[in-house]
């Protein structure tokens, strides 16, 4: 019995961690948008297919492939939350315009 407590154990943090992982990326994207007088229209995580930031992604970052409406019209692009080192603990958005 200790041993499926000690898992079940295990797995609530686990979930915990990653629910406030992406709960904080979100919450960085959306100061950036704020910050920056857009509207985000769309926003999806990319876990695997990171665009423009494959490769220079560190495991501590988060990126979105997101749809904003600015004062210009609508852009689409992606953003990383986040810095290589401190991740998303740090309020920090990178964004990539698509062309």
């Amino acid at each position: 019995m200790e041993d499926v407590t000690a898992i079940l154990f295990i797995f609530l943090i686990a979930a915990i961690v990653i629910l406030w992982t992406f709960s904080r990326s979100r919450r960085i994207l959306e100061n950036w948008a704020i910050n920056n007088g857009y509207q985000i229209l769309s926003a999806n995580i990319r876990l695997f297919r990171q665009g423009p930031f494959f490769l220079t992604t560190s495991k501590n970052q988060v990126v979105y492939y997101v749809t904003i409406q600015t004062p210009e019209g609508i852009k689409k692009g992606w953003v990383r939350c986040g810095s290589w080192w401190w991740g998303i603990l740090q309020d920090k958005a990178e964004v990539i315009w698509d062309k």
